[in-house]
């Protein structure tokens, strides 16, 4: 892939606060249980191999074990050197920074891969939290009824925050989605680093442009860190998402032909697997999705997906839908007609798979795009199953790898719906059937 020299080296951390994040982390680490502790680390072994084989081979890491990649060489005080080499390298060394296969833009600088924050800070407050996790609410929400035209913006991974010297692009899109006048947005999840309570305030709810009607936002693994409560309390019960959403993580709208369901993928996913991977576990959601399924087959109703989590992979190295998350969805829906279309972010890329012929045709797209960094993914590109994704170079002189960011924006007109992606500026980047109407 393409390179360039890193100018985002010199991470606005100082030896203080990250001595002080190292010490909280090797605290929690002490105060695990034993077999916590020994259930961890195995998971911490191999991502720290992975680290090494990087920083000897220059093989990407993978980006499941992202958010414990050096977390060992923290615990042991850098014992081999690893992240002095990376975050601090001699003056005569220049990191030569490149695009990842998934996208990942492997450098140092703010929200990069190898961002040190990611384990100091996401690490840290996941390692204090992973004994405790907000109570899951109980009982079920009832279903927001909405016109049969209406407005929808999705955006997913949103909460950074403005960052750099210019407006951040999830900024711009907080500027730019009100001039569309959505009836609703709907946030598929992430705030970053570990969704703590000042994060959710100051990157996600101080930006967040809201639905005319109201909006709505999803769990995520990142909102999971601390245990889910910053998310359940300021986030859902907070002035912006409470008047149809609270108390619960997942919800349903509907009108005369449309039924969007939003689910929780992030609570039941895995507290030793940092959530990592997407389920919705034994709770009132299974039942919840089956009786709107039916509900939509009676009275001939299609159904929108929501999640935070992604249902099928990026590459086409595995089977499209091995995934724990997409089997259990598609199991709820044995008998009835499948979604019509499923939307997830998780993965920080804008992008739309081709129809499955084997589930009646069903669209699904990652609008995971809305704020990090990300560069030209090679294994979107060479996907057999992905339309279309964002490769449309940012010209950002602060991140000169990055591709645009972007969001999505739902027109429903009776049983019609009209589908556009729309990147950072204002432009539409994609539309099914016309394609990218950029000059790329």
């Amino acid at each position: 892939m393409s390179n360039g020299q890193d100018t985002s080296n010199n991470h606005p951390l100082t030896d203080v606060q990250r001595d002080a994040l190292v010490a909280r982390m090797q605290t929690a680490w002490a105060n695990l249980p034993d077999d916590k502790q020994a259930a961890l680390k195995p998971l911490i072994d191999d991502a720290h191999q992975q680290f090494a084989n990087y920083l000897e081979t220059g093989t990407t890491p993978e980006h499941k074990v992202h958010p414990i990649l050096r977390m060992k060489s923290y615990l042991t005080n850098d014992w081999d050197g690893h992240v002095q080499r990376l975050d601090r390298p001699a003056p005569a060394e220049v990191i030569q920074v490149k695009v990842g296969p998934g996208g990942e833009i492997l450098g140092t600088g703010r929200y990069q891969f190898f961002d040190p924050l990611w384990e100091l800070v996401a690490g840290t407050v996941w390692l204090e939290n992973l004994l405790h996790k907000h109570p899951f609410p109980p009982g079920t929400p009832t279903p927001v009824q909405i016109p049969d035209q209406a407005t929808i913006a999705l955006m997913g991974d949103f909460g950074t925050g403005n960052f750099g010297a210019s407006d951040s692009p999830s900024t711009k899109i907080s500027k730019f989605i009100p001039s569309l006048n959505p009836q609703f947005t709907i946030h598929l999840g992430d705030v970053y680093y570990a969704g703590t309570s000042g994060e959710e305030t100051s990157k996600l709810l101080n930006y967040w442009p809201r639905g005319s009607s109201g909006s709505f936002a999803l769990n995520s693994n990142h909102e999971m860190y601390p245990g889910g409560g910053p998310y359940f309390n300021d986030v859902v019960g907070g002035p912006i998402f409470n008047k149809y959403q609270s108390p619960f993580s997942f919800f349903a709208l509907e009108n005369s032909s449309w039924i969007i369901v939003g689910l929780d993928s992030a609570y039941n996913a895995g507290a030793l697997h940092a959530y990592m991977n997407g389920s919705l576990g034994d709770n009132a959601q299974l039942p919840f999705l089956r009786g709107l399924a039916q509900k939509g087959e009676q009275e001939k109703k299609k159904l929108i997906l929501l999640t935070h989590h992604n249902g099928l992979p990026e590459t086409d190295q595995q089977q499209l839908g091995a995934t724990k998350l997409f089997t259990e969805v598609m199991g709820v829906f044995e008998g009835l007609t499948p979604p019509a279309y499923w939307y997830w972010g998780h993965v920080h890329a804008g992008f739309a798979y081709k129809p499955l012929k084997d589930q009646n045709g069903l669209l699904c797209r990652c609008v995971g795009h809305s704020a990090l960094p990300w560069g030209l993914a090679s294994n979107l590109q060479q996907n057999p199953n992905v339309e279309w994704f964002e490769q449309c170079n940012a010209k950002d002189p602060e991140n000169p790898l990055r591709v645009y960011n972007g969001f999505v924006f739902l027109k429903l007109d009776g049983t019609n719906l009209t589908e556009s992606f729309y990147d950072e500026t204002g432009r539409v980047a994609w539309t099914p059937g016309v394609g990218d109407s950029r000059n790329l």
